[in-house]
This record gives C-alpha cells, sequence and structure tokens, in this order.
C-alpha cells in the first residue's frame, strides 16, 4: 500500500474519548444590537488528540461565501507559543496559552455569522502527517418576536444583577486609539496618534503585563511600537518628519501610551491604522487586544495657499504701521524744531534795536542757529534715508510676491529647474521638468530611491519609433502621451560629465528590470557607440552582446551585418547581427524580430508591453 504523507480528518462534536479537539461558540446566535460580543474557543482538552503523537499548531478559520473555502484567522504555534493574526478586526480580543485559542469579537454582525471551523495539526505515532478539525456554526436571527423576548430577558437580567455589576467590572483590559482628527491637510496641519492602553483587574489576586504596544498602518508597516524592556522605536531612522513618545507603566498607576505626530504629513499616509497591545497575564494566558481608525489626508486647496500668503500680507502690514508711526514721530520732532527757529527768529526782530550792544550775544545766537540748521539737515537726511528704506523694503517684499506668485504658477504646471534628477523630490513617481541646462526631461522619482532620467520610453504604442538618424540624434517623441526618445546627443552630454548607471525597467507578464554599471554613449563622430558594464537585475542579460556597438538607423548603417539591420527589424539600435535587444522596433509586431524584443523574455516573436531606460549619476 502506498504511504499517505498527510491525512485530514473531520471530527464530530460528540465526545469520542476524554482527549479530543473541541470548539464552543457563545452564544449561537447573533441578534442585532443585543449581541455584545461573540466568542469562539479552539482548544484540546488535556493535551492530546486521539491518532495524533505530537501536535504541531492549532488554527481558527472561517467560511467566506464570496470564495466558498475557509480562510485563516488565527494561528498558534504550539512547540513556540507563537501567535499569528492572519485577519485584523476592528474590535476584537484574542486570549491563547498552552493548546487553546479564544477569539472575542465585539458588537458582532450578520457577516459574523458564518461556520468557524477548529484545526489541529500534528504527526501520527508512524511519523505520519495528520489533521484534524472540528466544526461549529453561528446563526443570525433577525425575526422580530425573538427581539422583543431577547429585550424583555435583558431587562429582567439587568435589574436582577444590577447591583452586582456596579460592584465588579468585567470589562477587561482596554485599548484606546484616537487621532487629532478624521482628516488632514497635506504639509499643513500635523497627524498626532496615541495609542493606549488601561490595565483593569478583574480579580485580585491576577496580574497582567503589558509587553508592547504598536501601531500600525494597512500596509503592514510598522509606524512606531514600544517594548516593556526597550524605548520607542520607529522602522525609519532617517523620518525625522514624525516625532515618537511612549511609556509603559508596570505598576497599573498610569495608562501605558505610544504617540506619533506627523509635522509634515503626506496624502500617501492616508488608510486604515492599528493600535495592537500585547499582555501577558499571571496564569500564563496571553491576550492581543486591538481598534482601528480611518484616517484620511487631503491636498492643500489654492484657497489654503492663499491664505497662507494673506498672512504674511498681514505681517507686512504690521512692519509697514510701526515705521508710519516712526515717521510721524521724526516729522512731531521737525516740526517742534521749526517752532523753536521761528521763536529765535522772532527774538532777533525783537531785539534788532539793541543788535550792537549784544553783539557777543548775536554771535552766540548764530553760532546756535548754525547748529540748529545742521541738526535740521541731519534729520532731513535721515528723513530721506528713511524713507529711500522704506522704498527698497516695499519693493523687496513686491518682489518676494511676485515670486511667491511665480512658484505656485510653475508649481501648478509641474515644471521645475533642477541641476540633476537626484534634486527632484515629489509624490508623483514620474515629473517633468528642466535642467539647468535648459533641458526639458522627465524624472523617475520612485524606483529604487528615485533620482532616475529617463531618457526612452514606450507604454502604448502612440508614437512611431521607426525613424531616421537626424530625429535621434535629436530627440522625438510626446511627455504628454507618455512616450518619447531624449536624443542621442543629449544622452552623449549627460554621460560625458561624470559615471553613470543604466536601468532598464520592462513589463511581458510580470515586471523585470536589468541594470548596468558604467553607462555611457560616445559622440557623433563616434557613431554614438555604446559602453556598458557589468549586469544585475531579473530581466536577464540581453544587452551586453550589443556592447561596443554603433547606432544604426535605416538612413544610416552602421552595423557589422551585410545587411541594413535597422531597415530589416524596423527599428533603431546599437545593432551587431543583428540583435539581442530591439526596443525602438514596431509596437507588438506579428513579424519575427521586429516587435519591442528582450531576448531573454519574449524570443524573436513576442513583444514587451512596456519599456523605459533611464540613468543615474553614481554617488
Amino acid at each position: 500500500m502506498a504511504h499517505i504523507p498527510h491525512l485530514v480528518i473531520c471530527l464530530s462534536l460528540i465526545c469520542m474519548s476524554t482527549s479530543e479537539l473541541v470548539i464552543d461558540v457563545q452564544p449561537s446566535v447573533i441578534l442585532p444590537e443585543i449581541t455584545p460580543q461573540l466568542v469562539i474557543n479552539c482548544s484540546i482538552t488535556n493535551n492530546q488528540v486521539q491518532h495524533i503523537q505530537v501536535i504541531k499548531s492549532l488554527t481558527l478559520s472561517r467560511f467566506n461565501e464570496t470564495i466558498r473555502e475557509f480562510v485563516d484567522l488565527v494561528a498558534l504555534d504550539s512547540s513556540t507559543l507563537d501567535l499569528k493574526k492572519l485577519m485584523p478586526f476592528k474590535y476584537s480580543q484574542i486570549s491563547f496559552g498552552n493548546l487553546y485559542i479564544t477569539l472575542t469579537l465585539y458588537n458582532p454582525t450578520e457577516f459574523d455569522a458564518e461556520v468557524y471551523r477548529c484545526m489541529v495539526n500534528g504527526d501520527t505515532s508512524n511519523w505520519t502527517n495528520i489533521s484534524l478539525f472540528a466544526k461549529k456554526s453561528v446563526e443570525h436571527e433577525t425575526n422580530s418576536t425573538a427581539l422583543i423576548e431577547k429585550i424583555r430577558n435583558f431587562k429582567k437580567d439587568e435589574v436582577n444583577s444590577k447591583c452586582t455589576l456596579q460592584k465588579n467590572d468585567h470589562t477587561g483590559s482596554k485599548v484606546h486609539f484616537f487621532a487629532s482628527s478624521d482628516i488632514f491637510k497635506e504639509s499643513i496641519e500635523p497627524l498626532t496618534l496615541k495609542c493606549s492602553f488601561q490595565a483593569i483587574k478583574q480579580d485580585e489576586n491576577e496580574t497582567s503585563t503589558l509587553q508592547s504596544l504598536y501601531i500600525l498602518h494597512e500596509s503592514n508597516r510598522i509606524i512606531a511600537n514600544i517594548n516593556k524592556d526597550r524605548q520607542v522605536l520607529t522602522p525609519s531612522q532617517r523620518d525625522n518628519s514624525k516625532n515618537i513618545q511612549g511609556e509603559i507603566h508596570d505598576d497599573g498607576s498610569k495608562d501605558s501610551y505610544l504617540q506619533v505626530t506627523w509635522s509634515n504629513v503626506k496624502s500617501s499616509e492616508s488608510g486604515k491604522y492599528f493600535c495592537e497591545a500585547n499582555v501577558k497575564h499571571s496564569d500564563g494566558r496571553a491576550e492581543r487586544l486591538s481598534e482601528m481608525l480611518i484616517i484620511t489626508v487631503v491636498r492643500p486647496t489654492f484657497d489654503d495657499l492663499v491664505k497662507v500668503v494673506e498672512k504674511l500680507l498681514e505681517q507686512f502690514n504690521e512692519y509697514k504701521t510701526h515705521l508710519q508711526e516712526n515717521v510721524e514721530k521724526n516729522r512731531a520732532m521737525l516740526d517742534r524744531n521749526k517752532q523753536t527757529i521761528l521763536l529765535i527768529k522772532k527774538d532777533v526782530l525783537a531785539n534788532q534795536q539793541s543788535l550792537q550792544n549784544m553783539k557777543e550775544d548775536w554771535n552766540s545766537n548764530q553760532t546756535n542757529i548754525i547748529s540748529i540748521k545742521e541738526e535740521l539737515q541731519t534729520h532731513r537726511q535721515n528723513m530721506s534715508t528713511l524713507k529711500e528704506n522704506f522704498e527698497t523694503v516695499f519693493s523687496n517684499f513686491s518682489t518676494a510676491l511676485i515670486d511667491i506668485k511665480n512658484q505656485i504658477v510653475k508649481e501648478r504646471s509641474g515644471f521645475k529647474q533642477v541641476l540633476s534628477c537626484r534634486d527632484v523630490r515629489s509624490i508623483a513617481d514620474r515629473l517633468v521638468v528642466f535642467l539647468i541646462s535648459g533641458l526639458k526631461v522627465m524624472c523617475d522619482t520612485k524606483t529604487d530611491g528615485g533620482g532616475w532620467l529617463i531618457f526612452q520610453r514606450r507604454i502604448n504604442g502612440k508614437v512611431d519609433f521607426y525613424r531616421g538618424w537626424k530625429e535621434y540624434r535629436d530627440g522625438f517623441g510626446d511627455y504628454d502621451i507618455g512616450e518619447f526618445y531624449l536624443g542621442n546627443e543629449n544622452i552623449f552630454n549627460l554621460t560625458s560629465t561624470g559615471k553613470y548607471d543604466l536601468r532598464i525597467d520592462l513589463k511581458y507578464n510580470d515586471f523585470y528590470h536589468a541594470q548596468y554599471s558604467d553607462f555611457q554613449i560616445l559622440s557623433e563622430k563616434e557613431k554614438y557607440k555604446l559602453k556598458i558594464g557589468a549586469y544585475s537585475g531579473n530581466a536577464g542579460d540581453s544587452l551586453s552582446y550589443h556592447n561596443d556597438a554603433h547606432f544604426s538607423t535605416y538612413d544610416k548603417d552602421n552595423d557589422n551585418s551585410s545587411i541594413n539591420c535597422a531597415s530589416t527589424v524596423s527599428g533603431a539600435w546599437w545593432y551587431k547581427s543583428c540583435h539581442h535587444v530591439n526596443l525602438n522596433g514596431r509596437w507588438r509586431s506579428k513579424e519575427s524580430g521586429k516587435s519591442v524584443i528582450w531576448r531573454a523574455l519574449t524570443g524573436e516573436q513576442e513583444s514587451v508591453l512596456y519599456s523605459e531606460m533611464k540613468i543615474r549619476e553614481k554617488d
């Protein structure tokens, strides 16, 4: 008889021995707005199951009506007691220990009314791996009569147990998860998330210890975590835009918490966030509590930017008012000096008859008058300087407003002027910019850290790439359509200024890439000869065959073949005799050798559906 490596046996819920696999649900019927929680317990009595010698794992699953199969919810490794939570719930609590798992779903709905399965996996006495499972159904009751009766019973129970409930708190430990808001504006408003744990004792003899707190994004990315014996950690130590705080209190005198604040939140931070707490009890049980928030980050509107500019204008008006006050003070001082001069003149006229007798006094007064005139001239010069300074400040502010307006227009148009694509930072994965040289290029800001300058791109076949020498020298295509060739002369000018890596991204059923070091194209005098170095990637090394080849078009044949390769295969490339790569060939051509070919992937007959060639300066 052939050896059977793995068996699956279904157990009925009738007890066959003192050691068995058990699944229990409480309650078995969910009543809308009445049932506070659904508890599913999956366990093994006496640490043994019939037919299994060595127990390896215990898994709790739920039947999915859409795909018509069971989906795993929680899995427990019996040797390490390592628990894996395979499906997140909005409000849930998990307890686990030696060969048992208890899942509690708070405020269950009709979607939780399914068949639940408890499965144990292990080896028999002859080391054959088998799985045993037990099932239990949960129903959803909508009968109004049953609801009314349940409400009446619930009210009776509430009256009978009111005193008891006042004395005892059965809610257990809790997690609280909240945000400073639900909707945030990108780059303007800060985002704060706080995950806290409240330890509530159900029994004076029982102690619970918080092991760790986590804040996670729905992409399974850990935003921050704090462990009992370690400080607050974040997965990206280079990300200085987040302020993270947290404390774990063992004695329960204070709530433990973990808090994250983004000072410069991005729209990519939108989505579901989870707060998770891992707790161990003195009786050996472990629990994982979780709660979820949905955060939305929206881009600022033009009105938001206008408010920022208005705030700057308000500050300027305050400065202008202060400056005008100083001008008024100086003007009042000047008026007082004028009054003094008028009084002196009156004294001179009144004493003109005794001028001869007061000659010395007159000389003294003359000196005073000259001094006053000098001071007056100084004040006038100061006023002139203040006026010039005011005009300069106003002119500078007007220039700054014009620069802000131009920057907004330039940002709206999507164009920037940079030295290199390495200097471009954007939430867009492709951005068209102007280099300082004036060359208009498209940058890849995301792939492998970004900083790539794209010189060849084909995505839809709307641009014809079967062109002559002059067009391939100068470049052609349309950035708006998304298909273009930057031009061999531009590529030569770029690669002659330093060392570059070449990356080629392809799509053929799946996504592939090939990367080459020391990429360079020589001058037109040298027929734009191709130079590449070492290969890496997962697309296969097809381009090395073309190393040291000259560029050829249908009207300038520079290949090593007796035929005109560019004309024969309807393309333009660094052909030898003829090609292993033909990325400038006919889009999705059915003729052998004429399509957009990367031989290691497509062979000679098929065509890639996406091609992007890009370069980046070496560090």
